[in-house]
C-alpha cells in the first residue's frame, strides 16, 4: 500500500485541510493510506485545543485520514523544530509512511524548501554569529534568522521564505528529514484559499458564537460558520459542545497561579521548558506587578504584558502551559517520542495498524494494557505529561468527564 503522512493538529479540521487531503490523493491515488500524527489536548500556539481530542479525531477521519497517532505534549509545548521533528520520528517510527505531505505558502520553490532546510541543518559559524549580532541589534529571532539566512545564502527570497508560518513548519520538516538521514519523500502542497480557511479565523468565529448562549450556540455555529468547515466535521463541532466536551479556554488556567507553588519559586520555574534566556523572571516580576487577581477578564492582558519582541506570545503561552503541566527543559532536552499512541483509524487504517504490529520501532498503544510495554524513566514520563495534558484540559470544562487514562481510539 502506498501511504502519505501529514503533521496536523486539524484545530478545527476545516476546508484547507479537506483540499490537502484531495491533493495527496490526486498525487498518489484514491487508495493511498494517509497517516497523520497530530498534537491532543493543548497546540503549538500554547492554547488548548478548541475541542476534544476525538472529536477532532472523529472529524479528519470521516474526512480520510486512515490513521491518527498523537505527538506527545512536551513537543508540542515546544518549539516548531521539536513539534516538527517529533512529528518526523513518528512517522519514521511507524513503519509504515513512505512518504510526507505537507500545505505550504512556497511550494512553488520545493528545492528552495529543501536548500533552506539544509543550511539551517548544519548551521555555520558565519550564520550563527550573525544570528546573534541581529539579536543584540535589537531584533526579534525570527526577523533575525530571516535576515541571517538571507545574507548567509545570498539568496533574499531564502530569507523571505521564513516569514511564512506553514513555510517555516516546511524547513523543520526537511531539516528533520535530513538529520534522521530518513527515506522519507517529501511533497509541499499548494496551501487552499490560506486568507479565508484560517483554523485561527474559525476559532475566533466560534468564541463568538458561543459567547452569549452556549446552550443554544447550533444554530448561530452553522451559520458562522458552515463556509469554512465541511459539513462532517462542523458537525462533529457542533456534537463536541452539546455533550459539554468544549470549550476550554487558557484563562480557565488562571487561578493556578495562586495554588501552584512553582510561580513563587524563579528558581525552580527557570528550569521548565520554554523558560530559558530571562523569561521566567520575565513572569515573577510580571506577577509582582499586578495590583488586581488574574481572572478570565485579564488573563490575556497579563500574558500580553510578559511577552516581548524577544518573548513572543506563543512561547509565553507554550512556556505557561508548560510550567502548569512540570516540563522541564531537561526532559525534552535531545529526547525522543517514545512510543506511538493511536487515537483513531478507519477501515484502511485497521490494516496499516496491523503492518505496524510488525513493523514499527516503538511500542504501539490501542489499549490500555499496552502501557506495559513503555519502559525507562524518560518513557514513562512522556506517558504520565499526555496523561496529565488531557485531564488538564477536561479540568475546563463545565462537567466533569472521564480521565484521560481512558481515552478510547476512534473507529469508524
Amino acid at each position: 500500500m502506498i501511504t502519505c503522512g501529514i503533521v496536523s493538529e486539524f484545530n478545527p479540521f476545516h476546508r484547507g485541510h479537506s483540499e490537502l487531503i484531495r491533493q495527496i490523493r490526486d498525487k498518489f491515488s484514491d487508495r493511498v493510506g494517509i497517516v497523520t500524527v497530530m498534537s491532543a489536548s493543548f497546540t503549538q500556539r500554547g492554547e488548548p485545543a478548541l475541542y476534544d481530542t476525538s472529536h477532532r479525531v472523529r472529524a479528519a477521519l470521516r474526512e480520510g485520514v486512515d490513521l491518527v497517532i498523537e505527538i506527545p505534549v512536551n513537543f508540542v509545548l515546544d518549539s516548531a523544530e521539536s513539534f516538527a521533528t517529533a512529528g518526523i520520528q513518528l512517522l519514521q517510527a511507524s513503519g509504515v509512511v513512505q512518504n510526507l505531505a505537507y500545505g505550504s505558502e512556497d511550494s512553488e520553490s520545493p528545492l528552495l524548501l529543501k536548500e533552506v532546510a539544509a543550511f539551517l541543518a548544519d548551521e555555520n559559524f558565519e550564520f550563527k554569529s550573525l544570528l546573534d549580532q541581529n539579536i543584540r541589534l535589537g531584533m526579534g529571532f525570527a526577523a533575525a534568522r530571516q535576515a541571517a539566512v538571507s545574507e548567509c545564502m545570498k539568496n533574499k527570497a531564502a530569507g523571505e521564505l521564513l516569514a511564512h508560518s506553514n513555510s517555516i513548519l516546511a524547513v523543520e520538516y526537511e531539516k528533520a528529514i535530513i538529520k534522521s538521514g530518513s527515506s522519507l519523500e517529501s511533497y509541499p502542497l499548494t496551501l487552499y484559499r490560506k486568507d479565508k480557511f484560517s483554523a485561527n479565523r474559525i476559532r475566533e468565529l466560534t468564541a463568538e458564537a458561543c459567547a452569549v448562549d452556549l446552550e443554544n450556540a447550533k444554530g448561530e455555529l452553522l451559520r458562522t460558520l458552515h463556509p469554512y468547515m465541511t459539513a462532517t466535521s462542523l458537525a462533529e463541532l457542533i456534537l463536541a459542545y452539546q455533550k459539554g466536551e468544549a470549550p476550554v479556554s487558557l484563562s480557565d488556567f488562571a487561578p493556578l497561579f495562586y495554588s501552584q507553588e512553582i510561580w513563587r519559586d524563579r528558581e525552580s520555574l527557570k528550569e521548565i521548558q520554554g523558560m530559558q534566556g530571562g523569561l521566567a523572571d520575565r513572569f515573577v516580576n510580571q506577577l509582582k506587578k499586578l495590583d488586581v487577581t488574574l481572572s478570565s477578564a485579564n488573563f490575556y492582558n497579563f500574558l500580553d504584558s510578559v511577552a516581548t519582541r524577544t518573548f513572543p506570545l506563543s512561547r509565553v503561552r507554550r512556556a505557561f502551559l508548560s510550567a502548569i503541566l512540570g516540563i522541564r527543559q531537561e526532559d525534552s532536552f535531545n529526547s525522543e517520542v517514545r512510543f506511538l499512541r493511536i487515537l483513531g483509524f478507519s477501515k484502511r487504517g485497521r490494516t496499516l495498524l496491523r503492518y505496524m504490529k510488525d513493523s514499527a520501532t516503538l511500542p504501539v498503544i490501542t489499549r490500555s494494557a499496552d502501557w506495559r510495554q513503555v519502559d525507562g524513566d524518560r518513557a514513562l514520563l512522556q506517558m504520565e505529561q499526555c496523561f496529565a495534558a488531557g485531564n488538564l484540559w477536561k479540568s475546563g470544562l463545565r462537567q466533569s468527564h472521564k480521565l484521560e487514562e481512558t481515552r478510547q481510539i476512534v473507529q469508524i
